[in-house]
């Protein structure tokens, strides 16, 4: 009785097609213990379908339902007033003869 072939694996340039990445990304996954993968032969990563989904999975961001949606808070900023800082950039600008300390 024979061993049922093995299940067909993917390279990390064929993950990063398939998710629209780059292979440095799925590598990076693989070398975090963020992705389950396989090392076969001197330091050469492959995957199966079953672990690219579980890599899936695990980068997939969900809808948070729990909170409500955020609206932001209207702010009246009037109570703050008017500043020197903001004064003075609000002035005509200075000619380059009144800035050097010069009589007209």
């Amino acid at each position: 009785m024979s061993d049922p072939l093995p299940e067909r694996t993917f390279s990390p340039e064929e993950v990063a097609k398939t998710l629209g990445t780059s292979a440095w990304w799925v590598r990076e996954q693989a070398r975090a213990g963020r992705a389950e993968h396989l090392r076969v032969g001197k330091g050469r990563i492959r995957f199966t379908a079953a672990q690219v989904a579980t890599l899936v999975e695990r980068a997939t961001v969900r809808e948070d339902t729990s909170r409500a949606e955020r609206q932001p808070v209207p702010v009246d900023a009037s109570v703050l007033g008017a500043t020197v800082r903001s004064l003075g950039a609000h002035r005509s600008p200075r000619s380059p003869a009144a800035s050097s300390g010069e009589a007209r």
